[in-house]
């Protein structure tokens, strides 16, 4: 009788241990099991490894926000912590499938806690998080935009000062605007600094902006399958200044100089002719050729030269009209770009929701 008990003590025990462990798999692996054979033929491996780690801190957070009592004492690498406070938060709030003509950048420093192993506390990156959402709302809010949308945030690690980490911010925040139109013959524009038209009569825009807002509005929009969304994880940002405008030069090039002769505007009194009011002042002509010419950098060139995946897309762009001297004392006129790209990734809505309003 002893025996018989005794087994049967152990088969219970076993039986309990095996529910324990089944039970304790926790919400991550009972959301990963939604994902359906469909939705596994339709994701990538990428996708699938994407998912798997926005989910898991993902429920980290969330718990720590349920329980501030208890402390994980859990560690995170800073790389690892940035990316994903990145991912989540645009995966949160963000959305870059929409159309915007303005947009509006916002930057700020934040720091938080470094061990001597450059290690944070997981703790603390939940409540970096929660103060990041909270200055971004301000930004937002502040933008000055009727019809806004959240466009993405950047984190950038910085240097370690005291055993605090510096992270850069850059909040981008956007007007949506689905109607856009190309330049008319009346969209003749000085090339920066908001010097506005070419007869001075307005001083609010410039070339740059213009060319930027068209950019920006006539980004392809790619819808996902149903029942699927796209979460974006950014690039590093890129910058394109003067020195390097000159390695994409217009395909066909007829004179006169300084006149469309590379794809972003940029003229140069090393060409020639250079007069104020004519070379700094894009006409109809070179403003619709610029902006085909961004759009021909954007999607076809900086892919091919990066050696980027099929699933690095454009995000949005910040074109600013500068004038600088070269070397030889040249006077040069042009648009410094900054353009912001991202992985793409698709998600089931199931587990990862529509992204919501800040």
């Amino acid at each position: 009788m002893k025996k018989v008990t005794s087994l049967f003590i152990a088969v219970v025990t076993v039986a309990i241990a095996a529910m324990v462990v089944f039970y304790s798999c926790g919400k991550q692996d009972m959301e990963n099991s939604l994902i359906s054979e469909n939705q596994e033929v339709l994701m990538s491996t990428d996708d699938q490894i994407f998912l798997e780690n926005l989910v898991n801190f993902r429920n980290k957070v969330n718990f720590i926000r349920s329980n501030p009592e208890l402390k994980s004492g859990e560690v995170m690498a800073v790389d690892e912590a940035i990316n994903q406070v990145e991912a989540l938060f645009n995966a949160t709030y963000g959305f870059p499938d929409e159309q915007y003509g303005k947009t509006k950048t916002d930057s700020s420093v934040i720091q938080i806690a470094v061990n001597d192993y450059g290690m944070v506390v997981l703790d603390d990156v939940v409540a970096k998080f929660d103060e990041i959402i909270n200055l971004v709302t301000q930004y937002y809010y502040g933008s000055g935009f009727e019809n806004k949308g959240f466009l993405l945030l950047d984190l950038e690690k910085g240097e370690i000062i005291n055993g605090q980490l510096v992270i850069n911010l850059r909040s981008v925040t956007g007007e949506m605007d689905n109607n856009w139109e190309p330049f008319g013959p009346d969209d003749d524009w000085l090339y920066g600094y908001n010097l506005g038209r070419c007869d001075y009569s307005q001083d609010t825009t410039d070339a740059a902006e213009e060319i930027q807002k068209a950019v920006n509005r006539n980004k392809p929009l790619i819808s996902p399958p149903y029942g699927y969304r796209f979460v974006y994880v950014l690039d590093d940002l890129i910058t394109l200044d003067y020195d390097v405008l000159t390695n994409y030069p217009a395909p066909e090039n007829p004179p006169p100089a300084n006149y469309m002769d590379y794809l972003i505007f940029y003229v140069t009194e090393a060409a020639g002719q250079f007069t104020q009011g004519v070379e700094d002042c894009l006409i109809p002509d070179e403003m619709n050729f610029h902006f085909e010419g961004e759009k021909t950098v954007i999607y076809q060139n900086l892919p091919v030269e990066l050696n980027k995946p099929q699933n690095w897309t454009f995000m949005e762009c910040n074109l600013i009209g500068r004038s600088i001297r070269d070397v030889n004392n040249n006077l040069i006129y042009y648009h410094k770009n900054y353009l912001t790209y991202a992985y793409r990734y698709l998600v089931p809505v199931s587990i990862i929701e529509p992204p919501i309003d800040l």
